[in-house]
């Protein structure tokens, strides 16, 4: 009985041993699988390992090799286990890896706060490596285009497929790949536009946006045009507020600032279409000619009421019918007028009528010339 007793002890002890060394490996396990931990969520973001889909939350932990995406104008903060921090903008996708980290579209923010080991985000064609920096990764999925923009320290850039050509970039510049420029090798590292570092970082909230030092606010190298494509910064909108959230303060005097500022362009009705009108303020001194009227001009009444018109003169073979001399009155004041006219006249009757056709004919001729 006492030897029973003694194996039962012992058998008892080591399977205790047994089951503790066992907890520990699953602990050791469980957590080796996890990479990251969600410091902060705006709106919602979701990751995909061992084809199960799940949503992330504040807290939850992020395992190795798995897929994480964010909706459009949400904004996902990260921290792994070597004193890195990820900010991954809306209509991101990353995939965590050992040592690296897979950025698959969108835009992610890297904060490395360590000088001990190298890092690196990957994309398609292109390989970020640092160990103390700030830097904003972007890749377009679409155009297969990748990007660099340095904020903080020095980075090594360069593609994937040949890691020897490296650029190396620091504070204030940016680099890009693609396919169609360069053979697909990084550019030298340019300073970046004030205005599309605004735009980069408009992308995201609630970091560290000061401008990083060298940079230029006004560009000035007329040889290079191309700059950091950003897109145009939507607002971001949290779509999955918290139950207990207490609403913002609304501040009233901006409200009527910006009411005052657009209330003349929310004005709905149609403007009245003028008719247009010649003034004549100012004569132009432009001559106007009328060509095919169908009436003749008005002229206006230069001649007295009693004056006539002079009438067309017949030509001289045509001999003029004798007009009737008018009939005397039987006054004889009048009969004795005219019979002492006739007496008195200067020439005859002939000689008169002569002298009116010359009269003619010389006006005439003076007119025609």
């Amino acid at each position: 009985m006492g030897i029973m007793k003694k194996s039962y002890r012992n058998i008892s002890r080591s399977s205790l041993v047994t089951l503790a060394v066992a907890a520990l490996f699953c602990l050791e396990a469980s957590a080796a699988t996890a990479v990251a931990v969600v410091n902060s969520l705006s709106g919602r973001a979701f990751y995909t390992v061992d084809g199960s889909t799940k949503s992330l939350h504040v807290g939850d932990q992020v395992p190795a090799f798995s897929e994480v995406y964010t909706e459009v104008g949400a904004q996902l903060s990260m921290s792994d286990y070597y004193d890195h921090k990820y900010h991954l903008a809306g209509s991101g996708h990353l995939q965590f890896l050992s040592k690296s980290v897979q950025l698959k579209d969108g835009y992610l923010w890297v904060q490395s706060y360590q000088d001990n080991q190298t890092f690196s985000v990957q994309t398609a064609n292109s390989v970020s490596t640092f160990k103390r920096g700030e830097a904003i990764v972007s890749f377009d999925g679409a155009s297969g285009k990748s990007q660099l923009l340095v904020k903080k320290g020095q980075w090594q850039y360069a593609n994937s497929f040949s890691q020897e050509f490296s650029q190396t970039i620091v504070e204030g510049q940016f680099s890009f790949i693609t396919i169609e420029e360069t053979e697909g090798f990084p550019r030298a590292g340019t300073p970046i536009g004030y205005k599309s570092f605004n735009k980069v970082v408009a992308l995201f909230k609630n970091i560290d946006q000061s401008a990083p030092t060298g940079m230029q606010v006004e560009r000035n190298i007329a040889s290079v045009q191309d700059e950091f494509s950003a897109p145009s910064a939507a607002p971001v909108v949290d779509m999955n507020p918290a139950p207990t959230a207490v609403a913002p303060k609304v501040d009233t005097k901006m409200d009527q600032e910006l009411l005052k500022l657009y209330a003349p362009k929310l004005v709905t009705e149609k403007p009245k279409k003028k008719k247009w009108a010649p003034t004549y303020v100012k004569p132009s001194n432009v001559e106007i000619r009328i060509f095919g009227a169908s009436q003749k001009p008005k002229m206006k009444k230069t001649m007295s009421a009693t004056a006539k018109a002079p009438k067309q003169r017949a030509p001289a073979s045509v001999v003029a019918p004798k007009v009737a001399a008018p009939a005397l009155k039987n006054d004889p004041f009048e009969s004795q007028l005219m019979k002492e006219y006739k007496n008195q006249m200067r020439h005859s009757s002939e000689t008169n009528k002569l002298i009116n056709e010359l009269k003619s004919f010389d006006q005439d001729y003076v007119e025609g010339y």
